[in-house]
């Protein structure tokens, strides 16, 4: 079964016991987003859930309200919730957030990313925790080192499934599903579900329930699309107009290469902008130190690659700017999808060639959206 619309629900309906109510009214959480409403019910009767919405959404008030409404123990030795994340940008934001809504009923937990001192990680999970949070190759390196436990997880959780297929974490996704115990839960949550992730999904999931947030639905805001045609060598001049005339706030600058995102970094700077680069050279510290920065909004412009932008989850960026067309119209939707969340507007700049409009066509198909063209 399909799902892709519901009626107006409140948190108050799902008996959810008071100490999580607590955590939702003090985050400041009064009705549930469509994809909130629509999985948690379910989810707290036990059904495996696929959820498709775009990011921003609030998937993760969708499946961590269920885990922790699950938990019984109040010391627990072994993890009984593994959450798999693509990025350690993301797996830590998962972890605040889980935080934030277990505050009241003292839920641990336990973020496992790459980056991170190893034994750090280890001692906090002898330590005992209720829900681990990582990334896949962190998450096997912890299991083959015996720090980790999978055999009383009872809660899965892939979160932008999509993505992590993407940066190529499919064998090592896999391996974990198939180390944990076999009657669990699973939800699998992703901006879109193509083949390869539903093949994951109906290997290791039983009976799912399929939710679908319609892309005009709920609190995902408006996205005004412009696209401006430029001769290849006038690029970088077209960027800085564009970011002059049509940014409305906080920018993120998709480049296709480290040195790209490098040399447009620092052209904006020159221009007067206060613009940051992010990719995978830049030490996780300093990474982490950016991201702080720009959340904070103490930088303006982020200029990144499509790998390290995938642990970007602000609702405060106003405007996307696509430095080069994306190979697929996939990415693209990813890459506008950082803007106009939770129910805030956002505008995408993407500038392209002559020799790219064909592309055009494929992108339009798949936001199903109005294109305005500026040239």
């Amino acid at each position: 079964m399909t799902e892709s619309s519901t009626k107006e629900a409140y948190f108050t309906d799902f008996n959810l016991g008071w100490e999580l109510n607590k955590s939702l009214e003090k985050m400041g959480y009064k009705q549930p987003t469509p994809i909130q409403a629509m999985a948690i019910a379910p989810a707290l009767k036990g059904r495996d859930i696929i959820g498709q919405a775009r990011t921003g959404t609030g998937k993760t008030a969708a499946f961590g309200i269920p885990i922790i409404a699950n938990i019984r123990e109040r010391r627990p030795r072994y993890p009984k919730s593994l959450i798999l994340a693509p990025t350690r940008e993301l797996a830590t934001q998962i972890r605040d957030e889980i935080q934030q809504l277990g505050e009241f009923r003292k839920i641990r937990v336990v973020v496992c990313v790459g980056g991170r001192p190893i034994d750090e990680q280890a001692r906090r999970l002898r330590k005992g925790t209720h829900i681990v949070v990582g990334t896949p190759g962190r998450i096997l390196d912890l299991y083959d080192r015996g720090y980790l436990s999978l055999d009383h997880v009872e809660m899965t959780v892939l979160d932008e499934a999509d993505e992590m297929l993407d940066m190529g974490f499919i064998d090592d996704v896999e391996e974990i599903l198939r180390l944990m115990p076999e009657e669990r839960q699973t939800f699998l949550f992703s901006a879109t579900t193509g083949d390869r992730v539903l093949r994951i999904a109906f290997n290791h999931m039983v009976n799912p329930k399929i939710i679908r947030v319609k892309e005009n639905e709920g609190e995902q805001g408006n996205i005004e699309e412009l696209f401006h045609l430029v001769h290849p060598s006038e690029r970088m001049e077209a960027l800085i107009d564009a970011i002059n005339r049509e940014s409305q706030g906080q920018t993120l600058v998709f480049c296709r290469t480290k040195r790209e995102v490098d040399s447009v970094a620092e052209r904006l700077n020159s221009q007067g902008h206060h613009a940051e680069s992010i990719h995978g050279d830049f030490r996780q510290s300093r990474r982490d130190k950016v991201m702080k920065q720009f959340k904070e909004g103490a930088i303006d412009i982020l200029v990144a690659t499509d790998v390290a932008a995938r642990g970007i989850h602000v609702s405060n960026i106003a405007t996307v700017v696509n430095f080069r067309l994306p190979d697929d119209p996939t990415t693209y939707v990813h890459r506008i999808g950082r803007t106009g969340r939770a129910g805030k507007s956002g505008v995408s700049i993407t500038l392209y060639t002559m020799d790219q409009k064909y592309l055009l066509n494929d992108f339009k198909l798949k936001v199903r959206s109005h294109m305005t063209h500026k040239a």
